[in-house]
């Protein structure tokens, strides 16, 4: 396996701990502690996580793994402006990252001869 499809899966899963840390808080007062938003952007952020995780792992067909990488766009995009609102810049970062690199990664994949 190259590591090319494999870094936006690597970037959610960053994304996805930062969500934690802003809705835990476990090293001070983020500001968000314990709130809906930084909730919805923690289920978010591992939902874009499990998205990519299946459609880069799991190899499904074709048409299934369009539709997941296009839910985990929409998802990535959708937490990473919840990040915004919540003031979570790297949050933020890291899922615009992650989705900009599921759109990318099929470009960088080797083709069968």
């Amino acid at each position: 396996m190259r590591i090319i499809p494999v870094l936006p899966l690597l970037l959610l899963a960053a994304g996805a701990v930062l969500a934690g840390i802003a809705f835990v808080g476990p090293f001070g007062n983020t500001g968000v502690d314990l709130t809906l938003g930084a909730g919805l952007a923690l289920l978010g952020s591992v939902a874009a996580t499990l998205l990519a995780g299946i459609a880069t792992l799991a190899h499904p067909r074709r048409g299934w793994r369009r539709a997941l990488i296009a839910l985990a766009v929409l998802a990535a995009l959708l937490t990473a402006l919840a990040a915004v609102f919540l003031m979570q810049t790297l949050l933020a970062a890291a899922m615009l990252a992650g989705a900009a690199g599921l759109i990318a990664a099929p470009f960088f994949e080797r083709t069968p001869r």
